[in-house]
């Protein structure tokens, strides 16, 4: 591909130009301080993903790179190679990751309930890693875009670590400019980063795959009396500001996840997983990964598993049962598949929490 057109800095372009190993065919720029270009590597033969960051000489995004090399667990990105390109950039190479970031995959519905919880599960796994005594690293910016996910298993990977730092005894360092939707209260309220940030960023996010309101346009999270005052707003700062005070406002007050936009099928224990691990109170909030991780094994060695696609809920329950809860004009129905196919089971009920309840 014509790399020429992109916009690149003059040492990134020579760079691409000038390495011979593999063969790039594809690029995302969709991040704000880095490129990804994505290629065949003659070498390794196989599929290979370059990211390229830009900064300054002493960008901490440089250290991306030097710390992911150091680690080695499944649900953390690997490195392969990693190189300054020129005084200010740097770059690392890592495989590609087939299924794509998990914001993309939970949105093109490739999650079922079980599938999203050990998604979650996997990426606990990766923070506890992180967070261990050994390797003291806070990543400052989970959310499901930053989340990687394998097609083929949907086994999570924690990825773009420009945000991460390490932490000392205190377990405390200066927040990130993350997005705003995933920030922390204590870092609204000007308080430090902690593990407990981590957790709660991953709360945000599980509540999100589960299907909760989770709109990408910021006007959404507005009330129609906010929409109408913003429309008398001009200048893109001033808007911005309007707009993440109301934001901010909403977080700070444990407001900003309505936990009635869930699929029904959403029980109270998931709730209430997404609720203390998002509290604005970090007393309240889990303190760690294992506390997290806790919890949500209880839920999921006797989760029934639900999908919707379109108006139809199809549930699998531990014994390995099949149901599906469909609606016609005499309310919601139960149909269980058996030998001879789908048949109707009980009575018609004109609430589906009640038919909800019946599978388990």
């Amino acid at each position: 591909m014509d790399i020429s057109e992109l916009g690149l800095d003059d040492e990134v372009v020579d760079f691409l130009n000038g390495q011979k190993d593999f063969i790039i065919d594809r690029v995302s720029q969709e991040g704000g301080n880095c490129d990804i270009f994505f290629g065949e590597h003659k070498i390794f033969n196989k599929r290979i993903a370059l990211k390229i960051y830009y900064g300054s000489a002493s960008d901490s995004s440089h250290n991306e790179p030097k710390i992911l090399s150091k680690l080695n667990h499944p649900n953390i990105l690997k490195v392969m190679d990693a190189k300054r390109i020129g005084k200010y950039h740097s770059y690392f190479m890592t495989d590609e990751i087939n299924g794509g970031d998990l914001e993309k995959y939970y949105k093109a519905g490739k999650l079922d309930l079980k599938k999203a919880l050990n998604i979650i599960h996997g990426i606990l796994n990766g923070l506890s890693e992180l967070h261990k005594d050994k390797i003291q690293i806070l990543h400052r910016d989970i959310k499901p875009k930053n989340i990687l996910v394998y097609e083929e298993n949907s086994e999570p990977l924690i990825a773009d670590f420009g945000s991460i730092k390490h932490f000392n005894s205190s377990g405390k360092i200066a927040g990130s400019k993350t997005t705003t939707l995933y920030m922390p209260p204590e870092i609204i309220k000007g308080g430090c980063y902690t593990i407990q940030s981590d957790i709660y960023q991953l709360g945000i996010s599980m509540f999100q795959i589960l299907g909760g309101f989770f709109p990408d346009t910021y006007a959404e999270w507005l009330t129609n009396k906010e929409q109408i005052k913003l429309k008398s707003i001009s200048g893109a700062y001033e808007i911005s500001v309007f707009v993440d005070n109301i934001i901010y406002g909403l977080i700070l007050k444990n407001k900003l996840l309505k936990y009635d936009t869930l699929p029904p099928y959403i029980g109270k224990e998931i709730i209430n997983i997404i609720k203390k691990s998002t509290h604005s109170d970090l007393k309240i909030r889990y303190s760690n990964a294992s506390e997290f991780l806790n919890d949500l094994y209880k839920v999921q060695k006797r989760l029934t598993n639900w999908q919707q696609k379109d108006s139809i809920y199809y549930a699998t329950t531990i014994k390995g049962d099949k149901y599906r809860i469909l609606h016609s004009k005499n309310g919601f129905s139960i149909e269980k598949n058996g030998a001879s196919g789908w048949r109707r089971t009980g009575d018609f009920s004109n609430e589906i929490e009640t038919q909800f309840a019946k599978i388990k």
